[in-house]
Order: structure tokens, then sequence, then C-alpha cells
């Protein structure tokens, strides 16, 4: 038995695959620890989506050189992009692409002492199990290098879909996040598409929920939100990537569509499950983008209220098609065009839960803190309203959902209270 600690950096696919990962090395008899004085080995799953990304790797790997790990293997986009920069940091002894993730438990297995030194182990599955359904991307845009780390787009067969969903319900989870670079191009044999999927994921039993981790404007059915809207049990959330308002902008990232298309995917969502929020993503600073692009985009982003924003700073990257383009703002401009943007993005997400305030939400317990006056439960609505709950009573687990009212914001959360412990 050795002692493994992984750490993962990046996307909910990559969180994905290191769970399957941990579970893997569990099962095989090896035990997964937090803290890298107890591990034999370190594995890291690192992300390249933006050179801070590759900066944030880096220093995690020096950083557990210096505390003591011997034994580093990194693996993920970074090791398949750039593994020169990887091999020479101290105490990698083993670099692991993604073409090589496949097997990546097995490699991994074949570098651990037979004789670990005996830590306890801490990992705890999560109540928000992230499962990969789909990988790889071929739509191209010019500032992404995705396709170069990640490769031809595939879905996962649904039977090996469905041994992930059984061993994460095993373990007490209560939500289920379907991902994929491309989720919504998942197809296995010509028959099943994500709509499919996800009708197969929920007859694996009646207490969990599904989500889906983000389906790209371009992608998206009408038939699947008025399937989805149906069945209750599919969280009412849509992440649909924006990106940038600016038609113009757009064309020249290679992104299928234009801003009218993405407005006009988010009135179908509120027409057909008005329920369901919507959160979107931009990037700041891309080339071409003038004073009146970013206009543009605060424009449709104001028409379309998102309940959470994600905002990203454009990140030139050598192999894409955007790499030495001469036409980008200034670092100070893009800063200054972030700011504005991450000030709106709160507004709007704390202007969304006030919205709310005296409406009913299942919350999915992710963590418990007790206190004085009892526990606490934190956690995720079905509308990805992340929240806590104060003094919950009874014999509260993680993977439970607890449906409370929504009483206003505390601390940058929602505050819920005890309404009734099920949805009746």
């Amino acid at each position: 038995m050795a002692d493994v600690a992984v750490y993962t950096l990046g996307c909910k696919v990559n969180q994905a695959e290191s769970d399957e990962l941990k579970s893997g090395l569990e099962k095989a008899g090896h035990r997964i620890v937090m803290d890298v004085a107890l591990a034999d080995l370190c594995v890291v799953n690192t992300c390249t989506v933006t050179s801070e990304s590759d900066r944030k790797c880096r220093k995690l790997i020096r950083m557990l050189g210096r505390r003591g790990a011997s034994s580093i293997v990194v693996a993920g986009c970074y090791a398949e992009v750039n593994p020169g920069d990887l091999e020479s940091l101290p105490g990698v002894v083993r670099v692991i692409p993604n073409t090589r993730k496949e097997g990546w438990l097995e490699e991994i297995t074949s570098l651990l002492p037979e004789g670990g030194r005996g830590g306890a182990g801490t990992w705890r599955r999560r109540a928000r199990a992230f499962i990969k359904v789909q990988d790889g991307c071929e739509r191209g845009c010019s500032y992404c290098i995705v396709p170069r780390a990640r490769g031809r787009e595939r879905s996962r067969p649904p039977a090996e879909v469905m041994r992930a969903v059984s061993s994460c319900l095993e373990a007490g989870a209560g939500e289920l996040v379907l991902c994929g670079v491309n989720l919504g191009r998942y197809r296995h044999d010509g028959g099943t598409d994500l709509a499919a999927l996800v009708r197969q994921v929920l007859s694996a039993g009646e207490d969990f929920r599904v989500r889906m981790s983000s389906i790209e404007v371009e992608d998206l059915r009408d038939e699947w939100l008025a399937e989805w809207a149906s069945f209750g049990r599919v969280c009412p959330h849509l992440h649909l990537p924006l990106q940038s308002g600016d038609e113009d902008v757009l064309r020249d990232m290679g992104r299928g569509y234009g801003p009218r298309d993405f407005l006009a995917a988010v009135g179908a969502m509120r027409e057909t499950w008005p329920e369901a929020a919507l959160t979107t993503e931009v990037i700041v600073g891309l080339p071409g983008e003038d004073e009146g692009s970013f206009l543009r985009t605060l424009k449709v982003l104001r028409e379309a209220m998102p309940a959470r924003l994600h905002v990203f700073r454009f990140s030139p990257r050598p192999g894409t098609r955007a790499w030495g383009r001469g036409d980008v703002p200034s670092p100070r401009e893009a800063e200054k065009r972030s700011a504005v943007l991450r000030q709106l993005a709160e507004e709007w997400r704390l202007g969304y839960i006030e919205e709310r305030r005296g409406e009913i939400r299942g919350l999915l317990v992710e963590n418990l803190a007790s206190g004085e006056s009892g526990d606490t439960a934190f956690g995720t609505t079905e509308d990805f309203i992340k929240g806590a709950a104060p003094g919950v009573e009874g014999d509260v687990r993680t993977g439970e959902i607890l449906y409370l009212e929504i009483r206003g914001v505390f601390e940058g959360m929602a505050l819920l209270g005890q309404a009734a412990r099920t949805a009746d």
C-alpha cells in the first residue's frame, strides 16, 4: 500500500479525471492523502489554457518539491503541449501527456513503492461528482490551445459512463455534473446524443440530480430544453459561453455564432425553461477588440442578464492562429475592461439571489461546519447559487439535498433557512 497525493488545476474535465484516478488508486489498495509530507508520490494534473495556468502549474510543482516531494508525476494538458517545460523541474520523475491518460492509472501504479509511509487517507468523494463523458475539440478557435492539448473529439461509451455514475452514487453523491470539452457534441454509435445519455443517467436511481457543465450555443437544441424542463431532476441551469458580444470579434475567433444567436438561445431557454439560471463567460482583450467591441459586449450581457459571469483575460498561446497578433488592447486597457465586467458580475450575482428572496431551493450539502449554535451546511442549489444554511437540524450528511428558503445574502453567499426536509 502506498500513499498518493493528487493535485488538480483547471477545468471540470480535469477534476473528473483526477477523481476517477483517486478512485482507481483506492480500489487498488492505495491511500489518497492531502499532505505532501505523507505522500510516497504526488500527481499533478495540469492545465495550459492560459500562460497564467502554466505559471500556476510550475509554481505548484516547485512548492511540492520544497515541501519534500521527491517523486512527482505531471500529467494533463500542459504535459501534452510543453512536456519539456516540466521534465526538468525538481522532483519530477514522469510526465504523462493526455495521449497516455487512458492508461495513467496503470502507469502511476507502476511507480508506487510496495510499502507506504502509513499516512491516514483523507480524500472524500465529492457530493457534486464530476463525470467526464466527452473529450477533445475540433472547433479550431483562433485563440485556443485546447485542440492541441486534448486532441480530436470523442465520446465515452454509455456503458462506461454508467459505471462511473454507479461508483459516484455508491459513494453518496447527490449531484452528477456531466462534463466534456464539447459536451453538446456528445455522440456515440450514431444513436446516443446528450439528451439520450441524460435519460440513461437519470435511470440509475431517484435520489440525485443531474447538471450539465457547459454547452456551446450552436450545439443547444430546443427539444433538449423542453425535455430537461419536464424532468424535474435536471438542474435548471445552463452555462452558455459568450466570449464576446461583437460580431466581428466572434467571427475572427472562429466561434461559429454571433451575438444575436447567443441572445436567441438565451431567449429560447427562458421561454421553454423559465426557472433555469444562465451563466456565461467572456474573454477580455482579444485581438481586434476596440472600445466599440467592448461596449457591444456590455450591451449583449446587459440584455442577457446572467446570474453569474466569469471573466478571463486573453492569453496569447504559441501554436494558435491568434499568436503574434499585434491588434490587441494594452494590458492596462484589458485590465480596466476586466474590472468593469467583474464589478457587474458581482452585482448581477448578488442581485439574482436577492430577487429570489423567499423562494425555496434544494441545497445540495457539500460541506458541514460545526459551531456553538449548531451545524452550518454549505452547498449549491439547483440553479447554481452558492449558499449557507446555519443551524440545520437533524442528522444531515453531505450529498443530501435540503429544501430551504432563501433569506438574503450573507458574506457573499445566499443565506438559507430551514423550511422543509423534502420537496413535499
